[in-house]
């Protein structure tokens, strides 16, 4: 399959779950559906705690992701980003970390022009996905 040729975004996402929550890409597509009554979930890639990788939408199909965005990203979550008391928190697991540099690497090479950035580079009112993408960006080059 041809990659789509107008991605100019990689923006990764959290659930906003706590990390003791069993939360899997089904759950969030449950959400996203039933919930929302959107036609999916909304990522295109979802990272579970135990760095188990899920496909969400085809990356052909554009995203639901980020509003006014969706069209020329792709949309990365990593399960969890929520303290036990609710406020963001970078809890990711080491899985989850690897399998995210891992994929970040291949969709590097299949958008060689996009940019990697967090929820929060298009809404500057969000956290997501509660660490500094561009930081982290910093230690794995």
């Amino acid at each position: 399959m041809i990659p789509r040729t107008d991605t100019n975004y990689l923006v990764i996402h959290c659930s906003a779950t706590r990390a003791d929550q069993e939360i899997t890409a089904e759950h969030i597509r449950r959400w996203h559906v039933d919930d929302n009554s959107w036609s999916d979930i909304g990522y295109h890639w979802v990272i579970e705690r135990d760095g188990k990788i899920q496909h969400g939408r085809h990356a052909q199909s554009q995203g639901a992701h980020v509003r006014g965005h969706n069209h020329e990203s792709i949309g990365i979550c990593l399960v969890g980003g929520m303290a036990e008391n609710g406020d963001p928190e970078d809890n990711f697991t080491p899985e989850q970390w690897l399998v995210l540099e891992m994929l970040i690497e291949v969709l590097q090479v299949r958008y060689p022009a996009a940019r990697v950035v967090g929820h929060y580079y298009f809404t500057p009112y969000k956290t997501c996905p509660n660490f500094v993408v561009e930081h982290w960006l910093e230690t794995i080059q």
